[in-house]
């Protein structure tokens, strides 16, 4: 098989050289290139819009697609803007961007690989999401760290498309299929601000997150498309 990431954040250069170690065809879309890897398997990819991805397929044609497509982009905070624990905290401004950043990629890689895809294509295209988003965890009454709006609506949005998206390649492409994935906390610069916060035993090294990822996806079947699963492959709450 042979693959696109997107994103060379912590789990997203795990992958790439869990892949490299595996002898799978790969290739990296991120703003850095993963150490000790191959560049010529790297693409710069340093902002998340419409122009970038453009650029981006155009290293592929209807006949060289990707097999999976694994979208590990996303955004919880930056310099000027942390998680809001009050709703009095919520910015327009930065909803948009956490909308734009977590929940646009995932539509912006349908839209390119459609345009390039013929009934037959088979292909997985996975994207990684957050139990944070889901309406049923919400719903729960389990506890949460702060409110976080953004993040957690973005996300739930996240989850929404993946669904639709879903829902449409059923129909145009059979034989191709669209999940979203809850891996768990990672020991990765994202959660940084927040260690003290978390159960150490909870975060994952992403190293071994990343052959458990590929792992479930090599035992997806057409029935699994339009779920939301953890790393076990369990369906979670939408």
């Amino acid at each position: 098989m042979s693959y696109l990431i997107l994103g060379s954040g912590g789990l997203g250069t795990a992958l790439a050289h869990e892949l490299a170690q595996r002898g799978d065809e790969w290739l990296l879309a991120g703003r850095q290139a993963p150490k000790g890897l191959d560049p010529a398997c790297y693409f710069p990819l340093q902002e998340v819009d419409a122009l970038a991805f453009e650029a981006l397929f155009t290293l592929y044609d209807g006949a060289s697609l990707p097999t999976v497509v694994i979208n590990t982009i996303g955004l919880l905070y930056d310099l000027n803007h942390m998680p809001e624990r009050r709703v009095e905290e919520v910015d327009p401004e930065w909803l948009g961007e956490s909308l734009e950043a977590n929940a646009w990629p995932q539509l912006a890689l349908g839209a390119s690989l459609s345009r390039l895809m013929t009934a037959d294509s088979r292909l997985w295209l996975c994207t990684l999401s957050d139990l944070a988003g889901s309406l049923g965890q919400a719903e729960s009454g389990q506890p949460g760290i702060g409110s976080r709006y953004s993040y957690r609506m973005s996300k739930a949005a996240l989850n929404m498309g993946a669904r639709l998206l879903a829902a449409e390649w059923a129909e145009r492409f059979p034989s191709a299929g669209v999940i979203t994935v809850h891996p768990g906390f990672m020991d990765t610069p994202l959660q940084q601000p927040f260690k003290n916060e978390l159960d150490p035993a909870l975060l994952q090294d992403p190293a071994k997150v990343a052959p458990q990822l590929l792992d479930l996806i090599g035992t997806l079947t057409q029935s699994d498309s339009g779920r939301f699963l953890d790393l076990q492959g369990k369906p979670l709450p939408w």
